[in-house]
């Protein structure tokens, strides 16, 4: 992928006038349906002044490169999601029907991804932009630490290293069913529900 940069990127100048916010957020939004359209691989900071009516030096003022576009729209993707999945995992120390629980989570998580049209390519192109990388990592760790709260709420004997083991490794499987369903579309229905019923079965192990 071209102008991609390693190590990690100093945090944007954000726009204060409305104006300004409002040039920033016609560039976000041009370089979405630009990924839409055509991919990650379709995007470049040229394309995205054309779409967005303003010059490159515009584009540039914001965003050095093309990979601090995409962190952009990553992280806001990611927050959006990340917003709705912790109201959902906060309620497995509660939910009097923990298999319900579980396809609620599933179809919610399938929801969120579905409901943004950038988010899937988002997701396919992240594990090749080193700052993408590290901002996802970031985030799971904090989801992480939550989760596993919540599950030592409702598995009380569970040890605290225990229930972070479970909560990370019940978050990476349920993204990677959402991965695996999203790019094969043919059997993403039959995918979905063997990701929902090995969860179900997992959890099942946590009162022991």
């Amino acid at each position: 992928m071209s102008e991609v940069s390693s190590g990690r990127r100093t945090e944007l100048k954000r726009p204060s006038q409305a104006r300004s916010i409002a040039t920033f957020s016609s560039i976000l939004d041009a370089s979405t349906q630009i990924i839409v359209e055509r991919g990650v691989q379709g995007l470049n900071t040229n394309l995205v002044a054309e779409r967005a009516g303003v010059n490159i030096g515009t584009v540039y003022h914001y965003f050095p490169d093309k990979t601090a576009i995409l962190v952009e729209l990553f992280r806001t993707d990611l927050a959006r999601r990340l917003a709705h999945l912790t109201e959902k995992l906060r309620e497995v120390s509660s939910t009097p029907d923990l298999n319900q629980w579980t396809i609620d989570i599933f179809t919610l998580a399938l929801e969120l991804r579905s409901h943004h049209p950038a988010t899937q390519h988002l997701r396919r192109a992240f594990r090749a932009v080193p700052e993408l990388v590290e901002l996802d990592r970031r985030e799971t760790e904090d989801l992480v630490e939550f989760f596993a709260s919540r599950l030592r709420m409702r598995f009380t004997l569970l040890s605290a290293s225990r229930a972070r083991a479970a909560a990370r490794l019940l978050i990476e499987f349920t993204s990677i069913i959402l991965d695996v369903g999203y790019d094969n579309e043919d059997v993403t229905n039959d995918i979905i529900d063997e990701g929902v019923a090995a969860l179900r079965s997992y959890l099942v192990t946590l009162e022991d």
